[in-house]
């Protein structure tokens, strides 16, 4: 049922940043579109897609290309498509989309020209969404999510109390296990062993906490935006290209006084790195290379410690498990650190996507 809302709603954009898994945003559309939040819209940036994302996209929202949903999510929101076709605005590149006027079409698509990483392909949409939406707030997606129907109305009505806050996480829970939690909003870090810690990760949706809480950094699966934070902090680091940057834009945010809060009752499920791979060279890489840098950044009196520890942590389970290759990749994310290697490097995730798949 609809909550009757007595105040204006607060502008809320949704971005979603794909690439190579439009199926999967296809689910997270369906579900952001039947949100029960009336003043929203939806910027889907696309870090050139070698799977013909956009056309598949584009083809659904005309009503063309029926998708079937991978669950019939169990956990309260059911899948039932929204009536298409759902009118959208489809921009060439970032620089056609902010010359452009205003729109007010529900769904917005912008192609990136190239794979941008997660900081800056979410950098642009952010900026278009504030920018040229004029959005309040706006709502960071992984595309691999789907999202509770009163999960914006929740975020927004917390966010709108908390004018000190800068960023509420969700409460994510598995996909594949909608009963179990992945995080409650957010994680701790260590910088003395450079660990990341989900809060309530694996523990029982019976489990979780149920009241708002503040939070060392949220997790970029799921991360709603006061505008007025991103116009005094900036932009994500893009620095990172892939991993870490969303802890580090948190360390900024909390430096410069914001706070970060959870919100228990914006629900998200969340199938976790489908895009990238959890267990792959483009994560030991990524992760290990990026941990280094943001203690150095942040934590620099931890960063010999940290250095060691994370070096034993890295290296001791793929020798025992002969995974030779990855540790090539371990290795270099520590050499490249030591050189100073920042941005996107020559472990292509383009390639990683072809030798994946077989391509």
């Amino acid at each position: 049922m609809t909550t009757t809302r007595s105040a204006p709603e607060p502008k809320v954009v949704s971005v979603v940043l794909n690439w190579n898994g439009w199926l999967d945003t296809v689910e997270c559309l369906e579900s952001l579109l039947r949100a029960e939040y009336g003043n929203h819209q939806i910027v889907v940036c696309d870090n050139r897609s070698q799977d013909h994302s956009i056309e598949r996209l584009t083809e659904w929202a005309d009503g063309l290309l029926e998708v079937a949903s991978a669950r019939d999510a169990a956990s309260g929101w059911s899948y039932k498509p929204v009536r298409k076709p759902v009118p959208y605005v489809l921009y060439a590149s970032p620089a056609e989309a902010f010359a452009a006027d205003p729109t007010d079409a529900p769904l917005v698509f912008i192609r990136n020209g190239s794979n941008l990483g997660y900081a800056a392909g979410n950098n642009v949409g952010m900026r278009f969404a504030i920018e040229r939406l004029a959005c309040a707030y706006v709502w960071v997606l992984n595309n691999d999510t789907i999202v509770e129907r009163t999960a914006i109305a929740a975020l927004s009505d917390q966010l709108a109390l908390a004018s000190g806050t800068a960023v509420l996480g969700s409460r994510i829970m598995q996909y594949e296990a909608p009963g179990t939690i992945q995080a409650l909003g957010g994680g701790t870090l260590d910088p003395r062993t450079g660990r990341e810690t989900q809060i309530g990760r694996g523990r029982s949706e019976h489990e979780q906490i149920d009241t708002a809480m503040e939070l060392e950094h949220v997790i970029g699966a799921s991360m709603f935006v006061r505008a007025e934070a991103f116009a005094d902090v900036g932009p994500i680091d893009e620095s990172y290209f892939l991993y870490r940057e969303e802890t580090d834009w948190c360390i900024e945010l909390r430096k410069r006084g914001w706070r970060l809060e959870y919100c228990p009752q914006s629900v998200v499920w969340h199938k976790e790195s489908r895009s990238f791979g959890f267990k792959s060279v483009l994560h030991d890489y990524y992760a290990v290379r990026n941990m280094l840098f943001l203690i150095q950044k942040h934590f620099p009196q931890s960063l010999p410690t940290a250095f060691l520890v994370t070096l034993a942590r890295a290296v001791a389970p793929k020798i025992a498990r002969l995974q030779f290759r990855r540790l090539r990749y371990v290795f270099k994310a520590y050499r490249d650190f030591l050189r100073g290697v920042r941005g996107k490097t020559e472990v292509n995730p383009d390639l990683f996507f072809m030798l994946e798949r077989g391509v």
